[in-house]
């Protein structure tokens, strides 16, 4: 999916069941690396 001109990425949650898709983050690439890089050290 094409975001931003690809200049942003997206962190969804798909309920397949439910047939519902939840964004969580819409963040730059940067960003995505940090966010990546926390929920990678910080399991939930």
């Amino acid at each position: 999916m094409d975001v931003g001109g690809n200049n942003l990425r997206v962190i969804a949650y798909i309920n397949f069941v439910n047939k519902r898709f939840y964004v969580k983050h819409i963040a730059t690439h940067a960003d995505y690396d940090k966010l990546t890089r926390y929920y990678r050290e910080n399991k939930e």
